[in-house]
């Protein structure tokens, strides 16, 4: 069993501490609030600052304690030397920089699982909310095989965890994620403020498509800030990308939007756990490169053998080209 270490019992670190408990793994908990700690330790969480036993630690903080915050964040708890670091953050090149600065590169592996609701705090968080997410481990095309084996150690604690893995570099995941979560975000901040300054007549008449559109705006400030503002420039190019769809003529919008979005729903299905079924393919892991290859196809990796850096997935039509 891998000893894991959580820095942050918010609704993400929380669920992992519970998952990893779940699955047979010794957890050690720590957040800055004692609130917080008591919640977590009534809840049957062992609770202290003292994690120098841990094998993996998760720094689960909110975003500014991950980038201007780490140093502060890193002097609250103690580590051991070999300790392999990863962190939940919604972006990844900013968490990096930090991480960087603190000189622990080496034996860092950035990541960001995409799961969650507009709850927070350790209340929200279950053992099944990770289940069936994707979550990104992020990687370098060049990355030294230290960093390797951690990546692999990572990512088999995650799959065991019911997740599936999708290896990307820091750059990529920040478009990719300013595109399916930052805009959106910005998108329902708009339509919840342009909805409250228009009347009482379009509040009266708001429901499921606005309900449905507008539910992230609710989402804690911490969260938003770190989707927006942390990614701006990557988040402002997607934007003018889909200000550009909204320019298309509207009759060719609908029949686009409605076989992309049939596409993509098919494209996330080929590439998301189907442990039932069989054909998944185990493959000898021989560098970042292949890593990379198979994460930019969309391939979600299902398992890992840490001792001899087997991966199991399961292709679709995205990888044929790979096989």
């Amino acid at each position: 069993m891998t000893t894991i270490g959580i820095v942050g019992l918010g609704m993400i670190g929380g669920s992992v501490a519970l998952a990893a408990r779940r699955a047979g793994h010794p957890v050690l908990a720590w957040d800055t609030d004692p609130t917080t700690r008591r919640r977590a330790a009534d809840g049957g969480l062992a609770v202290s600052a003292d994690l120098t036993t841990a094998d993996v630690i998760v720094l689960a903080a909110p975003m500014p304690a991950l980038t201007d915050g780490l140093p502060a964040l890193l002097a609250r708890v103690r580590f051991s030397d070999t300790a392999t670091i990863t962190d939940v953050g919604s972006v990844k090149q900013p968490v990096a920089a930090a991480i960087r600065a603190a000189g622990l590169s080496e034996r860092y592996v950035g990541g960001h699982p995409m799961a969650g609701t507009e709850l927070t705090g350790f209340p929200a968080a279950t053992a099944d909310l990770l289940v069936g997410a994707r979550w990104v481990l992020c990687l370098d095309d060049h990355d030294s095989e230290r960093r390797i084996a951690a990546w692999l150690r990572v990512a088999g604690l995650i799959t065991e965890l019911g997740a599936g893995v999708l290896a990307l570099t820091a750059a990529e995941h920040d478009t990719a994620v300013a595109l399916i979560s930052g805009v959106p975000h910005l998108l329902a901040l708009a339509l919840s403020t342009y909805a409250e300054m228009s009347g009482p007549v379009v509040a009266t008449l708001a429901a499921g498509s606005f309900a449905d559109l507008t539910r992230v705006a609710g989402s804690s400030r911490v969260l938003l800030d770190a989707v927006t503002q942390q990614n701006a420039a990557a988040v402002r190019a997607a934007l003018r990308l889909v200000l550009e769809q909204l320019d298309r003529p509207w009759d060719d919008l609908i029949e686009l939007g409605q076989a992309a979005r049939q596409s993509v729903r098919a494209k996330a299905a080929a590439g998301g756990l189907r442990g039932h079924l069989p054909g998944r393919t185990h493959v000898l892991v021989s560098g970042a490169a292949q890593l990379l290859e198979l994460g930019r196809a969309g391939v979600v990796i299902e398992s890992v053998d840490f001792g001899t850096g087997v991966i199991g997935y399961r292709p679709g039509d995205a990888v044929a080209a790979y096989e």
